[in-house]
């Protein structure tokens, strides 16, 4: 075969200017759509469907859906995402190779990745990467599979993501890069407890996932959605929600080892949260899912107005010696 082949792109609305295409790296050998093996040098780069929605019956083709997560390529959420959205459409498995709670929106920059093929419980195929939730999307994003996706679903969280929690979160951070590579994304977390079952979160993540599909977000936008932990019959229904607030109990931990010599463990009791009516935490702790909407402009709007009324120096103020006081 000849030189790189190019990305056919995601799909473009009428009269927006198609983006260029890019080329591949030269020797390295992603699975094809059909999970066969590409030949060296075949790096299409998987860049994002169209983010508006229409019912699924009119797609011409069934959804493509990255599956990913934080806990693990050996989750059983991660097993139950998958099972959830399959009739949905065709679902594609890359995640970290172990477990990356907490790890935010880290991305793997000093070192290279590796990814394994792997089999899941159910004997389908997946990848999983020796990195972050970040880096499994950015992979997916950037070549390592043919073709486009038009959906990243990060999930089943062992613990719920709420409020402040999705500042750390590995589970919501993969979807966040969903986002950022223009394709509409959910992250799914339940709350946690011993021996999780996870029908309740399976079935809630396909209406979100259906949802999203037929309805589209708009560019910047994510799902969060949070379940409680209960079997489907008790579960009080959907809730459209805000972000609420957590309460972090954190204690440092120390410990000395044999040799004498300390380290720590951030340790404590798990975070509470305050039950205001319309939040997240609000809705889980009275048994109904929380659906939230995200967006990824962090912009302080309130914040920005202060800050342009303060006194600021002009450029000729900077080019003056001076303290900067």
């Amino acid at each position: 075969m000849g030189g790189p082949r190019r990305s056919p792109g995601r799909r473009v609305p009428s009269g927006e200017t198609q983006p260029p295409a890019v080329d591949a790296e030269a020797g390295f050998e992603p699975p094809s759509r059909t999970a066969a093996a590409a030949a060296p040098g075949d790096r299409r780069p998987a860049v994002a469907g169209s983010r508006a929605g229409r019912p699924l019956a009119e797609w011409p083709s069934r959804p493509r859906i990255l599956i990913t997560n934080d806990d693990g390529i050996e989750s059983r959420g991660l097993l139950a995402l998958k099972q959830a959205l399959e009739p949905l459409g065709e679902t594609v498995v890359l995640a970290p190779e172990t477990n990356q709670s907490a790890v935010g929106h880290a991305k793997t920059m000093m070192r290279p990745l590796r990814v394994r093929e792997r089999r899941l419980a159910d004997g389908s195929l997946a990848w999983s990467v020796d990195g972050s939730p970040t880096d499994a999307v950015s992979l997916a994003f950037l070549g390592f599979f043919e073709g486009t996706f038009d959906l990243v679903a990060s999930g089943i969280n062992y613990g719920a993501n709420l409020g402040d929690d999705i500042t750390y979160s590995g589970t919501v951070s993969a979807a966040m890069e969903g986002t950022i590579n223009d394709c509409p994304s959910v992250a799914v977390s339940q709350q946690y407890y011993q021996d999780p079952d996870f029908t309740l979160a399976g079935r809630a993540a396909a209406i979100v996932a259906r949802h999203v599909l037929e309805h589209g977000l708009e560019h910047g936008e994510l799902v969060n959605v949070n379940v409680p932990a209960l079997p489907p019959g008790e579960c009080g229904g959907f809730e459209v929600t805000r972000l609420g607030a957590r309460i972090y109990q954190d204690e440092l931990l120390r410990r000395v080892d044999p040799r004498g010599i300390p380290y720590y463990w951030i340790g404590g009791p798990p975070p509470t949260g305050l039950a205001v009516p319309g939040t997240d935490f609000h809705a889980v702790v009275n048994g109904r899912i929380a659906v939230t909407p995200i967006h990824l402009d962090l912009t302080g709007r309130r914040l920005l107005r202060r800050l342009r009324t303060w006194d600021w120096p002009s450029a000729a103020d900077l080019a003056r010696p001076g303290d900067g006081a």
